[in-house]
C-alpha cells in the first residue's frame, strides 16, 4: 500500500518543506492540509493525496479507495494533531 501511496502521489518526509496540499500520514491515517508551502508535522511519511488545500475528507477517501481498492470513508481519517506525533520519528518507513 504505502508504495502505491508513494508512487501515485509522492512520497514526503514530516519536517520537509511541501508545497501547497493535502498529505496523509499511512502510518496513523491522519491529513495535514497546508494553505501555504510549509513544512509537515515530524510524524514519518506523507503523500500528498490532493493539490487543494481545502478538500474534504470524503473526495480524500473515494479517491484512495479507487486507488488501493479499500474502503475508507470521511471519518476513517483525522486532522493531524499532537497526539499523532511518533516520539522518536526514525527514518520513515523504513524503520521496521
Amino acid at each position: 500500500m504505502l508504495d502505491l501511496l508513494e508512487l501515485t502521489y509522492g512520497r514526503y518526509n514530516g519536517g520537509q518543506v511541501a508545497p501547497i496540499g493535502s498529505y496523509l500520514n499511512p502510518r496513523t491515517l491522519a491529513i495535514v492540509q497546508l494553505a501555504a508551502d510549509g513544512n509537515l508535522p515530524l510524524d514519518g511519511t506523507f503523500c500528498r493525496v490532493d493539490p487543494s488545500a481545502t478538500q474534504t475528507f470524503a473526495v480524500i477517501a473515494t479517491n484512495l479507495n479507487a486507488l488501493l481498492g479499500t474502503s475508507y470513508t470521511a471519518a476513517s481519517f483525522h486532522a493531524q494533531g499532537a497526539g499523532d506525533i511518533i516520539a522518536n520519528p526514525g527514518s520513515a518507513s523504513n524503520d521496521a
